[in-house]
């Protein structure tokens, strides 16, 4: 038998998918649980594990993802089932790139809540089940994280985008998994000189990881992010571009709030330079505030306003770089506007 080869009517009749059928049950009632969508998801799942040809295997493969993107029934079969099967795929078929493909589609479908008009607001989403069984193994990241680093486009894409959904519903597991994986910040902090589509979703994905995580700030400023987000920042045309200054401000802050010594590198490293060039009002400009360049403006104040505030309530020298940071940025030469804001801002802090 083929390595890839799972006996699926044995798996689906297992405890995993006791388990799933039972919350399915409780959630949802049993109307879910005993859906036709059970049998469909189990037939493409079959297809794709035991088949022998490719191109049914691939058909196999874009009909499971339409049924899991439209279906709340379906992605909780895909959630009992589904996981060991594309899983193999992402090891043991990567020279197959359609396929590979269409698996990494299949499960961001199978993560992306579906909304219905019936839905209850206290209901338990399938998709955040799934998001919870796919990132219980440190294993599973590991392998997602290994396809960042494929050459195919959509390959990388889709990775960003499912990791991304991974930490929207299981951050702090996600946090801890990819601290224990060899260069996985490396890898996802490659991803912002990737090209502009998947630059910008790696964004988004650092944003998430670096939300109240002082160890991975440490490591993703360790890693340049200073230096490449100004990079970005400038490329996109300060604080005049567009919602990608904003997304970049966003992880620049994420990094220094409440952390003294990733202050300290920034002050260091690349000086207040680039933050006068962001809070720069440009010639022509001046009155020609759009609410894409107020909000950039907004948050580079936000940046200086962590920078007054030091490090944490009670960190030993906070004070001493709290005092540091307000005389260094009293001195810088910002427009008279910006000043004006500045100088309240130390004043208030």
């Amino acid at each position: 038998m083929d390595s890839r080869s799972i006996n699926l009517r044995g798996f689906a009749g297992s405890a995993g998918k006791n388990i799933m059928q039972g919350i399915g049950g409780f959630v949802f009632g049993n109307e879910a649980s005993e859906s036709k969508e059970d049998s469909y998801v189990e037939r493409f799942l079959d297809r794709i594990s035991n088949g022998t040809m490719p191109d049914d295997r691939r058909s196999a493969m874009t009909e499971l993802q339409s049924l899991v993107a439209e279906s709340r029934s379906a992605q909780m079969s895909f959630g009992a089932m589904g996981f060991p099967v594309l899983l193999n795929v992402l090891k043991e078929d990567r020279e197959d790139v359609e396929l590979v493909r269409g698996a990494l589609e299949t499960l961001v479908s199978a993560l992306t809540p579906i909304e219905t008009s019936q839905g209850l607001k206290t209901e338990v989403q399938p998709a955040s089940m799934n998001s919870d069984l796919l990132s219980r193994e440190t294993d599973n990241i590991s392998l997602l994280l290994s396809l960042l680093t494929e050459e195919d486009f959509y390959v990388r894409y889709y990775t960003i985008q499912l990791l991304t959904a991974l930490l929207t519903n299981s951050l702090k597991r996600l946090q801890e998994a990819i601290l224990l994986i060899p260069r996985g910040i490396t890898v996802l902090m490659d991803m912002l000189m990737d090209r502009e589509v998947i630059r910008n979703e790696a964004l988004l994905l650092l944003t998430y990881l670096t939300r109240d995580a002082e160890e991975i700030q440490k490591i993703v400023v360790f890693e340049g992010a200073f230096e490449k987000l100004f990079s970005i920042i400038g490329e996109e045309g300060f604080s005049d571009g567009g919602v990608v200054v904003q997304d970049c401000l966003e992880l620049l802050n994420n990094l220094i709030r409440n952390n003294a010594s990733n202050q300290m590198l920034l002050k260091e490293t690349m000086g207040f330079d680039p933050l006068i060039s962001i809070l720069k009002i440009r010639r022509g400009s001046a009155f020609n505030f759009t609410q894409q360049k107020t909000v950039n403006l907004l948050g580079a104040l936000h940046t200086v306003e962590l920078l007054l505030m030091g490090g944490p309530p009670g960190e030993t020298g906070k004070d001493t770089s709290k005092i540091t940071n307000q005389t260094a940025l009293a001195q810088v030469p910002f427009s008279p506007f910006i000043s004006f804001l500045v100088d309240y801002l130390i004043t208030w802090k």
